[in-house]
């Protein structure tokens, strides 16, 4: 049966609509031309000028601006085109999607990189993530500050809501928080707790990374409440279950919950994410890949994303003809955890591997994401040199790095996906 890729008319390479604007669907675009080279055209639609870089969202109300990157700028020394435009809805048998401005694109291969639809996990808290609650975030510091300067003493709580699997960003936000609220030598503006259904700080990475984390939560005054989940806020106060306990909050922070992009003409499950083989091919329909959050994967991370981004660019550059053997995702977790001013790298196996320390990075570039074409083209573009970071680049200061293979199952792939190699 012939591949349906090396079926482009009129003799043109055959395209490849790569849809979203954030390290899924860049990562993607870096793998697809390095392994398949100009055998595609690649296009990618995404309705910001500016790449989506969620891991540095924790900076900016601290007074440190991200990285910048204008993705036609990038993407324009790659052959890679940029749209300013969204997905509408799909049409896998004619291969079309329809964009929000009206447009008609055509495809021989989609991949899905949309990401996940934000909702708040419970009324009353500051839901942190777009740039309005950033913006938000960064009036409570400062009222905070004022606050103390005038004897009063704010009561922070930081809660993982049930249903994250990915609670990294909302420690490096109460971490953050107390060190800019604590001037060297004083009194600290405010007390700050962290509330987590987890057993132990960050308990995904287990071992010696969380046992580190609680000793820095702990020099910091940050109050570590596991196994607990917020069952109601109230005015100056907070309910926490189990147990009905009641505790002072004159804040809630918290992540919101993600649900999926339910793409009209496409199929998702009952939160809306979109079921993917291991090769990242949407099951039940013909030549569309998704990555990232906008997947059935349970553990929504910008590195896993990349890794997922991998193996679609894999499968598509071998059914174009390219000499390359695809793998499948086989996820491997790896996080950056902002903390004290010296930096230690950590690893774990949570499969019972054991865990140890080391002075020097487990990946590199040791950036937030780390992705395989990913994280060396920022860091060529933006001019990071991790470990050793610029004035501008204090985010990479006292950092705990971590990382654990994952014993999650993945599916199997459906035949048509697995590319075959020439």
């Amino acid at each position: 049966m012939t591949d349906a890729l090396r079926r482009a008319g009129g003799g043109a390479p055959p395209r490849v609509l790569v849809l979203g604007g954030g390290v899924a669907a860049l990562e993607t675009v870096l793998a697809l031309r390095a392994h398949a080279g100009m055998r595609v055209e690649i296009e990618l639609i995404a309705p910001a000028a500016e790449l989506r870089y969620p891991p540095l969202d924790v900076v900016e109300p601290f007074g440190l601006a991200p990285p910048r990157l204008m993705l036609a700028e990038a993407l324009a020394p790659l052959g890679v085109r940029h749209r300013l435009d969204a997905v509408d809805d799909v049409d896998v048998r004619e291969r079309w999607v329809h964009t929000r401005a009206g447009a008609l694109v055509h495809y021989e291969a989609l991949v899905l990189a949309v990401g996940a639809r934000p909702l708040a996990p419970f009324p009353g808290a500051l839901v942190y993530g777009d740039p309005r609650s950033r913006a938000a975030f960064a009036q409570l510091l400062a009222l905070a500050g004022r606050g103390a300067r005038a004897g009063r003493v704010e009561q922070l709580l930081f809660a993982v809501p049930d249903g994250v699997r990915w609670p990294l960003p909302l420690y490096e936000l109460a971490v953050m928080t107390a060190r800019a609220l604590t001037a060297p030598g004083g009194a600290p503006a405010a007390r700050i707790a962290l509330a987590t259904p987890e057993r132990t700080p960050l308990e995904l990475f287990g071992g010696r990374a969380s046992g580190r984390l609680l000793e820095y939560l702990e020099q910091l005054g940050i109050s570590f409440l596991p196994d607990t989940r917020v069952a109601r806020i109230r005015t100056g106060e907070v309910e926490l279950a189990p147990g009905a306990r009641v505790r002072r909050a004159d804040r809630v922070v918290t992540l919101p919950v993600l649900r999926g992009p339910r793409i009209e003409g496409l199929p998702h499950d009952a939160n809306g994410f979109v079921p993917v083989d291991a090769h990242g091919a949407v099951r039940g329909v013909s030549d569309v890949y998704a990555a990232g959050d906008a997947t059935d994967y349970p553990i929504k991370q910008g590195g896993l994303a990349t890794q997922q981004a991998d193996a679609i660019a894999e499968a598509i550059a071998a059914r174009v003809g390219a000499p390359i053997a695809p793998a499948p995702f086989r996820p491997v977790l790896r996080g950056m955890l902002v903390t004290s001013e010296r930096p230690q790298y950590l690893e774990a196996d949570v499969a019972g591997g054991g865990a140890h320390a080391a002075e020097t990075p487990l990946w590199w570039p040791p950036t937030k994401v780390a992705g395989r074409f990913l994280a060396p083209f920022l860091a060529e573009r933006l001019g990071a040199r991790p470990p050793a970071a610029r004035p501008d680049e204090r985010w990479l200061e006292g950092a705990i790095p971590c990382e654990i293979t994952l014993p999650v199952p993945v599916p199997s792939p459906h035949p048509e996906s697995v590319a075959r190699a020439s």
